[in-house]
């Protein structure tokens, strides 16, 4: 999100997996040196090293330099205006997302007859609800 790209990007998936494990990020010159110790913090790549993995856990992430002007607090009590709102005509507008995403074709769907197992459910412990507090749930 800060640079508009991910840090790999192949079309080819095992390209993109071997990048993943055998390149070396090179991070824009126009990123401050707050953002760049922040994204190497969590790419790294032994998930016990990584940022957020420690005894603090996610106040890691949230202490650390690049989120500074942060008030948590206030974030999560939705006092912060957000800097951009999109203006969509209904819940299904995707005029945000570009043109190369939404032409796709839809590979993997699960048919609206079909019901989940619950041990399939690839989403299992994850909800959101926009009119309750979710901080104690699996969302970020």
């Amino acid at each position: 999100m800060l640079t508009g790209m991910p840090p790999f990007y192949n079309k080819d998936r095992q390209k993109l997996f071997n990048s993943i494990k055998a390149i070396k990020i090179k991070y824009p010159k126009y990123l401050s040196k707050e953002a760049v110790d922040l994204l190497q913090k969590l790419f790294v790549k032994d998930p016990e090293k990584r940022l957020g993995n420690g005894e603090n856990g996610l106040n890691d992430i949230k202490s650390h330099p690049f989120y500074a002007e942060i008030d948590w607090d206030n974030l999560l009590a939705k006092k912060i205006k957000p800097p951009f709102v999109p203006k969509l005509k209904n819940i299904t507008d995707v005029k945000y997302i570009d043109k190369e995403f939404t032409s796709l074709p839809i590979k993997e769907s699960v048919n609206s007859g079909d019901s989940l197992n619950p041990e399939d459910d690839p989403y299992g412990g994850f909800s959101y609800d926009p009119n309750k507090n979710n901080e104690n749930e699996n969302n970020i």
